[in-house]
This record gives structure tokens, C-alpha cells and sequence, in this order.
């Protein structure tokens, strides 16, 4: 009898700590999953403060050249993110201030495209034609950090400066607005006679009630 009640003591500690333990898992893991969507704007604003790094704007000679260049023009926050697999499409947004380097994806299939990068919306027009081209980007969808999505795109204002790198060739922007428009809001769509980028993506985190826009217009070299 006594063998009896010793084994069921030992089982009872045995649930008892295995308990502790997955309960203590469960904590550990419940915090993770609340801390991860933070993570991106806790190091954004950690990063921000560090030393950034002057750039010289480069003509570029090919499409290898211009994922080495368009690494310089990058400061700190972009340079410690992952890199743009350049294999996917040489074509890229890059966007210093947020750390955003992401392959532009040509594709009539809008997952596929937001799964590989941002995509350019079809019916939009190109850096090459002038014009509104519109481009978009998941909100959050990787792992931070991550710099293919739009997660910082709130913290760009006016005057901000992205950049296109578009069949061999750069095109610099400077910010004229940011918005917030429903989503059923299609004006951010329409053609424009002023050679302007239009980014876009989903507004506010986790939700696509919204959409958060930002407007850039080519910078004309004096």
C-alpha cells in the first residue's frame, strides 16, 4: 500500500511541475506574441537616434550596380534590416527613413505580388512614364524585422525623400502629403499629369478599414 501511495505522490509532483512549467511557457509565449508587433517601432526609434550616414546620389550603369548603390544611399536603420532579394526583381523601393528596401513585383496576381515585395498596381503608370504610379505594401505580415513591409509608412511626413530604382534607373521623391482614406477610396488610383508615386497600404495595424497613402512627387535636379 504504501508503494501505492508513493507512486501516486510522484505522479502528483510530476503533473504539478509539469503544470508550473507549461504555464510558465504559455506566459513566456503570450508576451512574445504581444511584444512582436511593437518591435519594429521600438527599434525604429532606437535606431533613429544612431549615427546616420551621408550619401552621394549615383547614376546607375546596371541592375547589379544599382543594388550595390542603392545600398549606400541608405542610412543606419535600412542597413541593419535584412537584405531585398535582389533575384526576385532588381527593380526596388527603397525608402531610408523606415527602413523599407523591398523588390517591386510586376504581376496581375496582387497576393503574389504583396508575398515577394510591394507591388505596382497594373492599371498604374511607371517612374518611366510619369504620371501616378501607385505602389503597395503589406502593413505587417513578417517576422520584424522585416523590410518589405509598410509597418513605419505613419512615421514618413512631408518632404521625406524615397527612391525608385526602375529598369537601371533612379528616381528620387520628395513627400507632398500623407493621408488617411477608407478603403473604398479609389482616387488614389486615378491618373495624374504630375509625375508623383503613390504608396498605400493598410491603416490602422491589423485592419483594413483604412488606408494610410503617401504621395511623392519627382524630384527635378536643378
Amino acid at each position: 500500500m504504501r508503494e501505492v501511495f508513493s507512486v501516486i505522490r510522484k505522479k502528483k509532483k510530476f503533473f504539478e511541475r509539469l503544470f508550473v512549467i507549461s504555464v510558465i511557457f504559455c506566459i513566456i509565449l503570450a508576451s512574445y506574441l504581444l511584444f512582436l508587433p511593437f518591435y519594429p517601432l521600438l527599434k525604429y526609434q532606437w535606431l533613429k537616434f544612431q549615427p546616420r550616414v551621408n550619401v552621394v546620389n549615383v547614376q546607375l550603369e546596371s541592375d547589379q550596380e544599382a543594388a550595390r548603390k542603392a545600398d549606400r544611399k541608405e542610412d543606419n536603420l535600412s542597413g541593419r534590416l535584412p537584405e531585398a532579394d535582389i533575384s526576385v526583381s532588381a527593380d526596388r523601393l527603397i525608402i531610408p527613413k523606415i527602413g523599407v528596401n523591398a523588390p517591386i513585383i510586376e504581376s496581375d496576381n496582387e497576393e503574389y505580388g504583396l508575398a515577394r515585395g510591394v507591388w505596382r498596381v497594373p492599371d498604374s503608370s511607371t517612374p518611366a512614364r510619369g504620371g501616378n504610379t501607385v505602389i503597395t505594401g503589406h502593413r505587417f505580415k513578417y517576422l520584424p524585422p522585416n523590410n518589405l513591409t509598410f509597418y513605419l509608412l505613419d512615421k514618413l511626413s512631408a518632404n521625406d525623400e524615397f527612391f525608385l530604382y526602375w529598369h537601371g534607373q533612379t528616381y528620387a521623391y520628395r513627400i507632398l502629403e500623407t493621408k488617411i482614406v477608407p478603403a473604398s477610396d479609389r482616387s488614389i488610383l486615378k491618373p495624374s499629369a504630375q509625375p508623383i508615386v503613390t504608396l498605400f497600404t493598410c491603416h490602422p495595424l491589423y485592419s483594413t478599414a483604412n488606408r494610410l497613402v503617401v504621395i511623392g512627387r519627382l524630384k527635378v535636379e536643378e
